[in-house]
């Protein structure tokens, strides 16, 4: 009778870890992908571990002001972070360091409307509501084409519900939603 060989977690936890520490995004990804498919009862962990490993590379290269890098790699995990202090400071200190570096250059596509998310959020964090509601509102502006380009939207509906949480006024997010969606119908 042959043998099962055992999950190594913690080899593929050192891997995780080693991946996040050289910059590697997508071997970081399919070390979680593996992690969560053999381990399923401890996803959460392992998606919590992932999301304080790269808040902590990011801050590495935020104190290094390598702010497009530091972007990037904010973006990449924007998608998976649900509620994270680290990852809310993180927004903070990016978004001060680019607004006073005058280094925000335009994003398109899913980068630009993930970088409006983001915006959206950092200002709803320091309580400026207008700053935030038109950061939602350029967020919308740039699905709007994505959707009219027939472009990959498969994160989209992720990213509304995401930048809808930034608006203070429920009522103006409400008009906000019924706008992007009779402009996504038409």
């Amino acid at each position: 009778m042959k043998k099962i060989k055992e999950f190594d977690e913690k080899f593929f936890l050192d891997q995780l870890g080693f991946d996040v520490s050289k910059n590697h995004y997508e071997q970081s990804i399919q070390k979680l992908n593996k992690l969560c498919i053999n381990k399923p009862f401890k996803t959460q962990s392992f998606v919590k571990a992932f999301e304080e490993a790269w808040c902590m590379k990011i801050l590495d290269l935020l104190n290094k002001n390598d702010l497009k890098e530091a972007g990037q790699r904010m973006r990449s995990i924007y998608l998976f972070v649900r509620y994270n202090k680290t990852f809310n400071q993180l927004l903070k200190i990016y978004f001060e360091k680019i607004i006073k570096n005058d280094d925000h250059k335009f994003l398109s596509g899913l980068d630009g409307i993930i970088y409006f998310s983001m915006q959206s959020q950092y200002y709803f964090q320091n309580k400026e509501y207008d700053k935030a509601n038109k950061s939602v509102k350029s967020c919308f502006t740039e699905i709007e084409k994505v959707f009219k380009k027939k472009l990959d939207n498969s994160n989209i509906w992720l990213i509304i519900q995401k930048s809808l949480k930034n608006i203070k006024d429920k009522k103006v997010g409400e008009e906000f939603l019924n706008q992007i969606l009779t402009n996504i119908e038409k």
